[in-house]
């Protein structure tokens, strides 16, 4: 079993190469004039803070009502958020960022609704669902990045899996860690082409 200290320094840093990556542009190479800052990349910055936040907040040792704050932000509107970026990128819509935040709200309903109901467990399984159908819309539409897609997707599935065969809730930062490799690897694989 990994150490929760070290699954939450490995989110700490995939976050935050996240949050790096999609920052907005200060300024374009052809005369200075500031770049557009697109919504997927919008949504996958504002992802990567709220995963950034709930490692470190694992991390400093923080309360416990302020860290399961944090961490089921992360887990139920952060991971959902990096997972619907990627089928709307494989479909080929370009929300804005308006659009993605009224998503990110959406979200944090469908989480609280799950939450006052008692399904939060169900909610987690249909998480890990929507990354294997995102990532199998990803494989066949993004045919340049294939090798990468295929070897994500057999993430999603032993995650999937991992999660369908535990008899408990999984440990969350363990969850996060996995899925959270698993969304942002379409960013640097295509940044190789």
């Amino acid at each position: 079993m990994m150490d929760p200290l070290f699954a939450a320094l490995m989110l700490l840093l995939v976050s935050a190469w996240l949050c790096l990556q999609q920052r907005p542009n200060q300024q374009q190479p052809n005369g200075g004039i500031k770049a557009e800052w697109r919504g997927e990349s919008a949504a996958r910055f504002a992802a990567g803070l709220l995963l950034l936040c709930a490692a470190a907040a694992e991390l400093l040792q923080l309360p416990p009502a302020a860290t399961l704050l944090l961490q089921q932000l992360s887990l139920y509107a952060a991971l959902p958020l990096l997972i619907i970026v990627l089928g709307a990128q494989a479909l080929g819509y370009q929300w804005s960022r308006m659009i993605w935040g009224r998503v990110l709200l959406a979200l944090c309903v469908v989480f609280e609704l799950c939450r006052r109901n008692n399904q939060l467990d169900a909610l987690l399984i249909t998480i890990a669902a929507a990354a294997v159908i995102a990532l199998l819309l990803a494989l066949w539409k993004l045919a340049k990045i294939r090798i990468w897609l295929a070897a994500q997707l057999i993430m999603a599935c032993g995650a999937l899996a991992w999660i369908s065969a535990s008899q408990n809730q999984p440990e969350p930062l363990l969850f996060w860690l996995s899925m959270t490799s698993i969304s942002v690897m379409p960013i640097w694989a295509e940044r190789l082409r």
